[in-house]
């Protein structure tokens, strides 16, 4: 994915891109560790940040809990970290 990213004119050397990266990365390992009936520590972030609602005919929606979003964003605050390499 990161490779096509590149070929596609995004700059994958970029400081915030490569953080960012790591941690979809880390998402990502958090979902395969849930399938595999395994913990890791995203899978509370996962929890807290998406409401997830099953309809009467099992079809499944989510929806992204902004205010627990902008609660870690005041916890944690911007990194400023937006400048290039």
């Amino acid at each position: 994915m990161m490779h096509t990213l590149g070929e596609n004119g995004v700059d994958i050397s970029e400081k915030s891109f490569v953080r960012d990266a790591a941690l979809l990365i880390e998402m990502t390992k958090g979902s395969i560790y849930r399938s595999l009936d395994l913990k890791h520590p995203t899978q509370g972030l996962f929890e807290s940040l998406v409401e997830l609602t099953v309809d009467i005919d099992n079809s499944v929606a989510t929806e992204m809990n902004e205010e627990v979003l902008e609660e870690y964003y005041k916890l944690f605050g911007d990194d400023d970290d937006d400048s290039k390499n």
